[in-house]
């Protein structure tokens, strides 16, 4: 009897009970379509975060870069000043003139180590 009375309870409010079913499955729905959103949100600064951080090391790294180039460029040419010296006072040993005992004392230190 309490059977009877319970399906007959059922089939007449099956619409409403239908009805509240799709109700709670949208709100269930956009619950968790907004859960998403705020996790992806959350998820999206972090990334933003982490992508700033990098570009500022990445710049950094691109500073060093440059300097160091630029230190690499300097020590290149003063090699080559120090290289055209070397030669110009190696071509001067062979003139006429003598050097001054000086100059051929600091050639004889320079090359003797060189050597």
């Amino acid at each position: 009897m309490i059977r009877v009375r319970l399906w007959g309870w059922v089939l007449r409010n099956l619409p409403g009970i239908a009805l509240v079913a799709m109700l709670a499955g949208a709100v269930w729905i956009v619950g968790d379509a907004f859960n998403d959103r705020t996790r992806l949100r959350g998820e999206l600064a972090a990334v933003q975060s982490d992508l700033a951080t990098t570009q500022a090391s990445l710049q950094q790294a691109a500073e060093t870069a440059r300097i160091h180039r630029a230190h690499l460029d300097r020590a290149a040419d003063e090699a080559r000043a120090w290289g055209a010296l070397s030669d110009e006072l190696q071509n001067m040993e062979g003139r006429d003139a003598p050097l001054s005992p000086l100059l051929a004392a600091t050639a004889g230190r320079l090359f003797s180590t060189s050597q």
